[in-house]
């Protein structure tokens, strides 16, 4: 098989499409043309062709990752499944997986402190909530705890009932248990509520 020509796509800046023995063969990112040095006029046998291919699909795979990253953080597991679940090769998006861990792009952990900062600064939910979140991620147990050592869930709570419960009558019993449900349903658990509510005498 011979490299007949090899032109620049006209929609996709950055890309090329190869001939092969004059006909269309496939499309490739240039700067792979430039590591595997091909050349129109060149000679190329079904294992170069392989590699070209696997390692042209392996390039869309960590596009696809890094678009996924543009809008936010994703765990391992998370960013696992969206790309098996985008229909992508389960050897090659373990391989990518791995590059972008050793690139930190992905990073649990880090994922899982900035998850925690979102839920304590910007939008407070509770440890339980997070947990919950976390685990559903694929996040280790022992990040999780890491993460979570230094939370202090009880003033937590004591600043969203100033912030956001104020109007209610923490010592009027209906009052009390409407502030005491609001707060389990952000995840607080309720030994901690009631030390923060106890607090409140």
């Amino acid at each position: 098989m011979k490299i007949s020509k090899i032109e620049p796509q006209k929609r996709h800046r950055g890309r090329s499409s190869i001939f092969i023995d004059d006909r269309f063969a496939f499309g490739i990112q240039n700067d792979l043309l430039i590591k595997y040095d091909l050349k129109p006029g060149d000679e190329i046998d079904e294992a170069l062709l392989n590699n070209v291919l696997r390692a042209e699909e392996k390039q869309k795979i960590k596009q696809r990752a890094y678009r996924l990253l543009n809008y936010r953080e994703r765990a391992v597991k998370e960013m696992r499944e969206r790309l098996l679940r985008a229909g992508y090769d389960r050897v090659l998006v373990d391989e990518v997986i791995d590059e972008l861990i050793n690139e930190g792009a992905v990073d649990d952990e880090k994922f899982a402190r900035d998850f925690v900062s979102d839920y304590t600064n910007i939008k407070p939910r509770g440890n339980r909530f997070i947990i919950q979140e976390l685990r559903k991620k694929g996040v280790k147990e022992d990040i999780i705890t890491r993460v979570l050592k230094k939370r202090d869930e009880i003033s937590l709570i004591e600043n969203f009932i100033k912030q956001k419960l104020s109007r209610f009558d923490i010592h009027n019993p209906p009052e009390r248990k409407r502030v005491i449900q609001r707060l389990l349903n952000r995840g607080f658990e309720l030994k901690k509520i009631y030390e923060a509510l106890n607090k409140e005498h």
